[in-house]
């Protein structure tokens, strides 16, 4: 039997301002931030502190743009996918010797 799990709303708002912050070009005002994630500025305010710490957002001067942390995760990912590329590749090589 599946075992279905609650959603945290906390962390789905979290999400919903890195993926604004990633489809803007400039970084952008935390009002702005909150209106777009449809938050009171002060949570939303809290939000990007939490994430600054993570290193996920960076400021520049009174304003967010995503942060380093993130490339750093991409970049596991992209290195991890790299990896099952040319093990699958190589399996496959393997297998048309085979035959």
């Amino acid at each position: 039997m599946a075992t279905t799990y609650k959603r945290i709303e906390s962390v789905r708002k979290t999400g919903e301002i890195l993926k604004f912050l990633a489809g803007q070009k400039e970084p952008t005002t935390g009002p702005r931030i909150a209106e777009a994630v449809n938050l009171p500025t002060g949570t939303t305010m809290c939000h990007l502190a939490t994430l600054e710490d993570l290193g996920f957002v960076s400021t520049v001067g009174d304003r967010y743009r995503l942060g380093m942390g993130l490339a750093l995760c991409w970049a596991r990912v992209r290195s991890t996918l790299e990896t099952d590329r040319t093990r699958i590749e190589r399996d496959m090589k393997s297998l048309d010797m085979e035959e």
